[in-house]
């Protein structure tokens, strides 16, 4: 039995396990039975013990790749250890008793060698320990590397990615354009086919048209030729067409008398209007109705009148003008022509020449509906050869003075009136103006309007204090005959009569009144001296009728429109404007005379 003395420490355990490597494999098994057999269970669990410490196992050898031969010594060891661990009580009964002294130089032998092991083993394990802690941090900078890396192929990766998805879209595009495009070029094909045809076909038709045409520039020769024949007739038949409209003009007067009458307006409705029949075109009758002297019954009185046309107040501002349209003409034509509008005032005569203050296309007057006409004939006289060059001049006759309204306002300069042999009449130091368009009418009809003297009464808001004159020249050249003609188309608004006692002017409106009386009445004189075929007619005793000595004096086409109201309030006045009329449309002037060059 194993006294206390055999109880080893484990330095002591493993220095006997070290003398294990200077034997043989037989005497390996049999020194460790001998001296496992003297070993007790405590000796040998601190050798266990120091197996485990040391981490000297399969894994640990494995691990750092040792030597085969020490880890299969290090591993039979091991069994040993543990089987003598489990049978211990057994071979304490059946080992062979040897010498204590025997035993302890084994066990320290063996403890050497195991130590000097164990530290070899130990420096190898921490020497492998550095190198692969080394090559772990060696690998896990690769692996941070290799994950970087990883990031930035696996960025590039999407980047590619969504290229290929981008081009893939646009290639899936490109083919749908692809094929519509081969669609449409099927389609363009087709069509080129067809159309290839029918130019092979139009060609075919042009060959044949141009032989028509060389066949139609014969004809078209010979129709130039027979154009020619008929222009030539043309003009002469527009010749004969000038002497006829002339004829007719002179069959119907030199002086007509168109009446006009306007309707009630504004508070006029509510007075009573003038009673007239209108029984025919050119025949009314005024009538006048008041109580006998004793005031046992009413008396009426009526006054027939006879002129050239009479206008009912329904009348339109067209329809006027269409009456006296055939004078345009015949200013166009070469004649002098004068048309004049007379009545008290306030009777319409400024809305007859020239309409209202803002006129429209259907108010307009007959000053701008003339020139209208005159631009529409004018363009169709050019097919027949003739041109034409219209030059106008506006004046007033104030207080028996001449005013220049298209000029600068300076109404102080004078102005003289002169009668040429061969009928025209000049007025010096007028303001003449080409009207080249409408347009330019329409702004020296404005102008004009500016410039021209009205004022208020108590017979009329707006009365012209003026005698106005508008003389437009008519120039005109036939480049085929080489004929020239010059006409002249006066027109005239005449400032309206007043009664003094009933317009309740004084000053300056008393003078104009009393001018515009003296002036009228002298009109009348001219107009009774020509009716009653007087030797002397006295053109002189006004400005106005000095003016107007060629168009009442024979070589015009004249026309006077009388105008009157429809109120009853204005009888008097309205059935002396009519007995003037009457004598007027009784005067015969003579045969108008063409002027030429």
């Amino acid at each position: 039995m194993v006294g206390p003395s055999n109880h080893k420490t484990p330095n002591e355990t493993e220095a006997i396990l070290a003398t294990q490597d200077n034997n043989t494999s037989a005497d390996h098994a049999l020194n460790h039975s001998k001296l496992f057999s003297k070993l007790n269970v405590e000796d040998l669990e601190n050798l266990q013990s120091t197996f485990n410490s040391q981490s000297l196992n399969p894994s640990t050898f494995s691990r750092y790749t040792c030597d085969q031969a020490q880890f299969n010594d290090f591993e039979e060891l091991r069994k040993q250890i543990e089987q003598c661990t489990n049978s211990q009580p057994q071979c304490n009964d059946t080992t062979t008793p040897l010498s204590d002294d025997l035993l302890q130089e084994e066990m320290n032998k063996l403890k050497t060698k195991f130590e000097e092991q164990c530290k070899k083993y130990t420096e190898d394990i921490q020497k492998l320990t550095s190198q692969h802690e080394s090559h772990l941090d060696s690998l896990h900078k690769e692996y941070e590397n290799l994950e970087k890396e990883k990031d930035t192929i696996s960025s590039q990766l999407d980047d590619a990615q969504s290229r290929i998805h981008k081009h893939k879209q646009k290639i899936s595009n490109l083919k749908s354009t692809i094929s519509t495009q081969s669609e449409a070029l099927s389609q363009l094909q087709t069509q080129q086919s067809a159309t290839q045809q029918q130019l092979e076909e139009t060609s075919c038709t042009l060959e044949s048209k141009l032989q028509d045409i060389d066949i139609m520039n014969g004809e078209l020769s010979v129709a130039k030729s027979y154009i020619a024949e008929l222009e030539a007739k043309l003009r002469a038949e527009e010749a004969s067409r000038r002497k006829l409209h002339n004829t007719i003009q002179e069959l119907k007067g030199n002086i007509r008398v168109f009446c006009r009458m306007r309707p009630l307006l504004g508070p006029e409705q509510m007075e009573d209007p003038l009673q007239i029949n209108f029984i025919k075109e050119d025949e009314i009758e005024l009538i006048q109705s008041q109580e006998s002297a004793n005031g046992s019954k009413t008396v009426t009185k009526s006054y027939p009148f006879t002129f050239d046309k009479i206008f009912e107040p329904k009348a339109t501002q067209s329809e006027v003008f269409e009456e006296i349209s055939q004078l345009v003409q015949s200013a166009l034509d070469g004649y002098p022509v004068c048309i004049f509008a007379y009545g008290q005032t306030g009777s319409g005569k400024t809305f007859t020449m020239e309409g209202p203050d803002f006129p429209d296309s259907d108010t307009i007057g007959i000053i701008p509906r003339a020139v209208l006409q005159i631009y529409s004939t004018v363009e169709s006289l050019k097919l027949k050869g003739w041109e034409y060059v219209m030059e106008g001049q506006f004046l007033e006759i104030y207080n028996d003075t001449i005013n220049d309204l298209l000029g600068n306002g300076d109404f102080n300069k004078k102005h003289d009136i002169r009668h040429l042999p061969n009928g025209k009449t000049i007025v010096s130091d007028l303001t003449t103006v080409t009207i080249d368009s409408p347009e330019k009418m329409k702004a020296l009809m404005k102008r004009a309007g500016q410039n021209r003297a009205v004022a208020s009464t108590q017979c009329n808001d707006r009365s012209s204090r003026s005698h106005s004159v508008f003389m437009l020249k008519l120039s005109g050249k036939n480049t085929y005959s080489g004929e020239v003609s010059e006409g002249m188309l006066n027109l005239i608004d005449l400032a309206g009569s007043e009664r003094l006692s009933q317009s309740g002017s004084t000053g300056d409106r008393l003078r104009e009144t009393q001018a515009i009386n003296k002036s009228l009445s002298c009109l009348g004189d001219v107009i009774y001296s020509i009716a009653n075929n007087e030797a002397h007619v006295p053109y002189r005793n006004s400005k106005l009728t000095y003016l107007l000595q060629n168009s009442l004096g024979g070589n015009s086409k004249t026309l006077m429109f009388v105008n009157i109201s429809s109120c009853n309030a204005h009888f008097q006045e309205t059935l002396c404007s009519l007995r003037f009329a009457t004598k007027v449309n009784s005067c015969h002037i003579g045969v108008a005379k063409r002027i030429t060059k």
